[in-house]
């Protein structure tokens, strides 16, 4: 059957529909369908197109609350199924579902839970929604590839920095010590990043004692952080002993409370019962 004529069949159905006058036998045609959906895969394409209109005008006319347990829904949804087939036009299905979701009161209709939904706008909202997607996962994977190659940057640029300073020390292997002192001095550049260099002096004895002052002179003395550090450094060559600075200073504190444990950590008097904390220093902050 061609396209037009079952338009013409469709306007006609509404037409009839509306205007038949038989409540009892048009409410049984609704209540029928409502467990018996799975007759509709049975039918010709005629009758199950004048059945979906049916139950749609029936419906609205006799206010029945189908809501989403609607037989008219499943019956759409067989009328697609067909078109996906290609025994049924797909513009003229869905011009009739667009009719429908107009037509009805019930939002179930005709696209069963996207309430409100026509076939045209359903479609086009999960076809937006896919792209919507898509472009998501095209944007995330951008977005890892970037990280990705900005972090094998910063791996690539440390193995060069790394290396850089490899080639830097052996080039002052080849120098004295006091030119390598000298060096280090006017270089603007950590003490730490030529460890290997002094390990090495330490090592073979290769250092006079004026020499080691100056090197232990290199070392910054501007903060806890760094003294910890350099006394960590010169622990590992085995010079702990040559640290003389502090770590941290105390203060002068007052108290009646029962604190002798601390006599052994700190500097303490006691005078009447009073214990007085005053001026002590440590290694360790």
């Amino acid at each position: 059957m061609e396209t037009e004529e079952f338009r013409n069949i469709w306007e006609e159905a509404i037409r009839s529909c509306e205007l038949e006058q038989n409540e009892e036998k048009e409410k049984s045609f609704v209540m029928h369908y409502c467990d018996n959906d799975s007759v509709f895969k049975s039918m010709n394409d005629r009758n199950l197109l004048l059945t979906f209109v049916r139950l749609v005008v029936y419906e609205k006319k006799y206010q029945i609350k189908m809501g989403s347990t609607t037989p008219a829904s499943f019956c759409y949804s067989e009328l697609l199924r067909r078109v996906d087939k290609g025994s049924l036009d797909r513009d003229f299905i869905y011009d009739v579902g667009d009719w429908a979701a107009d037509y009805s009161d019930n939002g179930y209709i005709p696209m069963g839970n996207y309430r409100g939904y026509g076939p045209r706008r359903y479609f086009s909202f999960w076809h937006d929604y896919e792209l919507r997607l898509l472009s998501e996962q095209q944007a995330k994977e951008e977005r890892i590839a970037k990280k990705r190659a900005e972090g094998q940057a910063k791996v690539e640029a440390a193995k060069r920095k790394h290396q850089d300073r490899i080639n830097n020390i052996q080039l002052l292997k080849a120098k004295s010590v006091d030119e390598c002192l000298s060096i280090i001095e006017q270089s603007g550049k950590s003490v730490f990043y030529y460890y290997e260099l002094i390990e090495e002096w330490f090592l073979n004895n290769a250092l006079s004692d004026i020499q080691k002052g100056k090197v232990l002179d290199l070392f910054p003395n501007s903060s806890t952080r760094h003294n910890n550090r350099k006394r960590r450094y010169l622990e590992a060559l085995g010079l702990a002993s040559v640290v003389t600075e502090k770590a941290c200073q105390g203060c002068v504190t007052v108290s009646r409370r029962d604190m002798r444990y601390l006599w052994d950590l700190v500097n303490g008097e006691s005078d009447n019962g009073l214990l007085l904390l005053w001026s002590f220093v440590g290694e360790d902050a």
